[in-house]
């Protein structure tokens, strides 16, 4: 059974999802990728719970029911991170696992660095530690491709919708059904802001303060992760590992969840 709950903060409503408690046991929180919600996780949080392990899914601010207000310093990595501090507050929660996918895994290390002693474990699912276009030798772009995303955010801002489709993650048969049903789900001045802020991603000083056991998941052919990001990731941290997928494309999460779940599975009975 998964329970629906609510924050209220100052920056608006945040909605997340948790499975029934099992005292005693461990806590997994799941962050979704850019333009879709915790149905992402809902298979693989029902795995766990078989296995008598806890597990939260927020709707990241922006995205399924949580507040999709169009003003910028909302969709902020600081921002992401407080939301899910304030989740990890109400729930009381000293330590857990920590799983996110794609720009959710930003949030991830983002919020690991800042919070080494609440994170038990970190799963790192198809994420850019730094800028995404930096191991493509396209970084000089990062300026140019940063202000169009801002100026189509901008340009974008008045648009409006009465109702914004919701879906469940598992159902984009591939990269263009996934962009085309996300700019659906959401505002799209919202999600340019997010991509905007992926040009800030540069973790490279910082990563190596994370202590949790770390894995990081790479699809075989992923064009959003290289190989050669991950392992380097993986060198830079304390206790990481690299595990790649049989999945062949970004969308891991989506669209190999047996894989997925047995991975992370796996790394949790580890710790």
């Amino acid at each position: 059974m998964i329970e629906k709950k609510t924050i209220e903060s100052s920056a608006g409503k945040i909605c997340y999802f948790k499975t029934a408690h099992v005292s005693g046991r461990p806590t997994v929180i799941f962050l979704h990728g850019l333009s879709a919600n915790h149905t992402t996780w809902l298979n693989i949080m029902e795995r766990l719970a078989a296995g008598e392990y806890n597990a939260v899914a927020p709707d990241i601010r922006g995205h399924g029911e949580s507040d999709r207000t169009k003003e910028k310093s909302r969709y902020r990595l600081e921002r992401f991170s407080n939301d899910l501090e304030l989740i990890a507050k109400n729930e009381k929660l000293e330590k857990f696992i920590l799983v996110g996918y794609s720009f959710g895994g930003g949030i991830a290390v983002d919020y690991s660095i800042k919070h080494l002693s609440h994170v038990a474990g970190l799963i790192i699912v198809s994420a850019n530690y730094v800028n995404p276009l930096s191991y493509k030798n396209l970084g000089f772009l990062t300026p140019i491709a940063h202000r169009i995303l801002l100026m189509l955010a901008a340009l974008l801002r008045w648009q409006k919708r009465e109702h914004y489709y919701k879906y469940d993650h598992a159902s984009p048969a591939g990269y263009w059904h996934s962009t085309w049903i996300g700019l659906n789900t959401m505002p799209i001045s919202v999600n340019f802001w997010m991509l905007a802020e992926t040009a800030k991603f540069d973790f490279g000083k910082t990563i190596g303060n994370i202590i949790a056991p770390t894995l990081i998941v790479r699809a075989k052919s992923d064009p959003i992760l290289s190989m050669a990001e991950a392992e380097d990731m993986a060198r830079a941290m304390q206790s990481a590992k690299v595990v790649v997928s049989k999945h062949p494309s970004h969308f891991i999460a989506s669209q190999s969840q047996e894989e997925l779940a047995g991975i992370i599975i796996n790394f949790l009975e580890t710790l």
